[in-house]
């Protein structure tokens, strides 16, 4: 096979083309269904995530809930109300009392709501009060006041009242300077402005802090860090809290107010060499996002079996279209194997090969013509056969009548010498014209003469004949001095003239009138030979014509129109082609026959 499919060959050459062309279409397919596999893959995984993240926002809702019914029944404590109502009017040493009663509270409610880390009761004259189940605020009342009623978070939750409010990424040293290192820790906040049931003014503050890894145990317990993170972002991409803590208070590259991305969706995301597909879902709360990043290698284990299919596909796709193609090709392109040996044939002289059956199709139509050549050549050697023979018969039948010219010009002088010496000029003339005539046969070899010496030899012929017929033959000649230099054969007139002679014969006592004329027109010589003889029936005109182009022999007859006729008509058809020769006109009166060859020497 490696010789019969060599490079150079035209199958080889399709067989590589076909195949460069499948590679690039099964490429292209292959790529478009790993796209969409996986696609596929991680609108499933978006799909299943959707249902996760309804249920981490459940939670999450249900923990704000939880902490904002538990504010309001905090707040509903009679003694809680009694210290709201003179936070005012009481000094800070009178208001010692309450202080402990609120450490009190907040233990009692700390112990019993263990997701409650702290909570903390805040005014402007007595500053912040409170602390987790272990520890109390230590920080003076000038710099909390400094560092909370004038920040963004306090003036969110005085426009928001009586609703509470959410905060994120607020540390524990925020309210406790002392809880540092280990200690220290994120919290989420959920504030909202209070005042006594019967104060028509906001008077403080209440913050309900939940530890942030409460939170993230909300969404985190069961995740696997292999499987990606998972976080909450506000609306400018802050990372509140995540399943790994060292990512909170780092960015996230979701930024949703920068995307106004919607309630949920996905991006991709690269970091480094590893590919993320991070998707989001909003929560009910506080417009935050919770994000799940998810490293596209996760996917590999199902994407692996679909490229492993592929390949399979891929892999035997190749081979079908392989055997498929070279096979096909092979019938496709046996036609012109078989040609080649044809032609292979016909170089070695083994003419008229043809293909029994033809392709139904382009190849058929070089099949087709390469029959059609070869039998041509065969009808074109068959035809140069008849030609060459019919030539050399002619050659033949020309010998035998050769004469020695030295014995026919001595006999000639002779015979004119005893009509000379016994007066006898008519007989001398006789002689003289007979050896014009006899002088151009013997004298050239050329089969082809000028027109003007072809009228002489008939002008001479004509001398004779009338000695003959007692001067009762007129010939006239009418042609103009450039054609009588065209090239004709020789001796083509003097058989029409013969039987022009003859056809007048038939009427008795009438003088016979013989009229020569030549012209040239569209690179044709057309001699006309035209006798005022009895003329041609229509129909035996119509069969003379007939024979003339279709080259057969005639029978000599009455009339003209015999063997003579029927040799020059040959000899012009052997010189110059089948679209020239002899044909009769129809006259009323006398016969024409026009004689048509090519003009050249004019």
């Amino acid at each position: 096979m490696a010789k019969r499919l060599r490079p150079q060959s035209l199958r080889a050459q399709l067989i590589v083309f076909f195949m460069i062309i499948s590679l690039v279409v099964l490429s292209a397919a292959s790529y478009i269904i790993y796209t969409f596999m996986l696609n596929q893959i991680k609108d499933q995984n978006q799909r299943l995530l959707y249902q996760q993240f309804q249920q981490v926002d459940h939670n999450i809702h249900g923990l704000v809930g939880d902490v904002d019914r538990l504010s309001k029944l905090f707040l509903l404590d009679d003694q809680i109300q009694q210290m709201l109502l003179h936070l005012s009017d009481k000094s800070e040493l009178e208001f010692l009392g309450y202080k402990n009663m609120l450490h009190a509270q907040i233990e009692k409610f700390i112990s019993n709501y263990g997701y409650i880390h702290s909570i903390y009761l805040t005014t402007e004259n007595q500053g912040a009060m409170g602390g987790s189940g272990d520890t109390t605020l230590v920080q003076s009342k000038e710099e909390w006041n400094r560092t909370f009623f004038g920040s963004e978070v306090f003036k969110r939750s005085v426009e928001a009242f009586p609703d509470m409010i959410i905060q994120g990424g607020l540390r524990k040293s925020y309210f406790n300077p002392y809880l540092t290192g280990d200690k220290d820790g994120t919290l989420f906040s959920m504030i909202r402005g209070v005042r006594a049931i019967y104060d028509p003014k906001t008077s403080a503050t209440l913050i309900f802090n939940v530890d942030e890894r409460y939170l993230a145990s909300l969404y985190s317990a069961d995740l696997d860090p292999s499987d990606g993170d998972m976080y909450i972002v506000d609306a400018q991409g802050n990372i509140l809290s995540g399943s790994r803590p060292e990512r909170i208070g780092t960015r996230s590259v979701f930024r949703p107010s920068e995307e106004q991305a919607a309630d949920y969706g996905s991006i991709d995301d690269k970091a480094g060499n590893a590919s993320y597909q991070l998707v989001y879902y909003k929560l009910q709360d506080a417009g935050w996002y919770a994000v799940k990043e998810i490293p596209l290698k996760l996917y590999s284990g199902q994407i692996l079996a679909v490229q492993r299919i592929l390949i399979a596909v891929f892999l035997c796709s190749i081979l079908i279209m392989f055997a498929v193609s070279y096979f096909w090709l092979r019938k496709m392109i046996k036609p012109l194997r078989l040609l080649a040996g044809k032609m292979k044939d016909v170089s070695r002289g083994e003419l008229g090969v043809t293909f029994d059956s033809v392709p139904d199709n382009e190849l058929g139509i070089v099949v087709r013509r390469f029959n059609e050549m070869s039998l041509s050549i065969v009808d074109l050697l068959d035809k140069n056969n008849r030609m060459q023979e019919a030539k050399r018969e002619l050659e033949i039948e020309a010998l035998r009548y050769q004469i020695n010219p030295h014995f026919l010009y001595n006999t000639l002088n002779m015979i004119r010498w005893m009509a000379t010496m016994i007066k006898a000029d008519n007989i001398v003339n006789t002689i003289v014209a007979l050896g014009n005539i006899l002088r151009p046969v013997f004298k050239s070899k050329d089969p082809m003469c000028s027109l003007r010496d072809e009228l002489s030899y008939l002008e001479n012929y004509i001398k004779i004949i009338n000695m003959r017929f007692n001067n009762s033959i007129r010939f006239e000649i009418g042609v103009d001095e450039p054609v009588l230099d065209c090239r004709v054969p020789r001796f083509i007139l003097q058989p029409l003239v013969e039987n022009a002679i003859a056809a007048g014969r038939q009427e008795e006592d009438r003088a016979i009138y013989i009229a020569i004329a030549a012209e040239t027109e569209g690179g044709e010589l057309r001699i006309r030979v035209t006798d005022s003889g009895v003329g041609i029936e229509p129909e035996r005109l119509n069969e003379l014509n007939r024979l003339l182009d279709s080259g057969e022999s005639q029978q000599a007859s009455e009339g003209g129109g015999g063997i003579g006729l029927s040799n020059v008509n040959k000899r012009i058809r052997l010189y110059f082609g089948p679209q020239y020769g002899l044909r009769f006109e129809p006259r009323e009166k006398g016969a024409e026959v026009v004689v048509r060859l090519p003009a050249g020497g004019a």
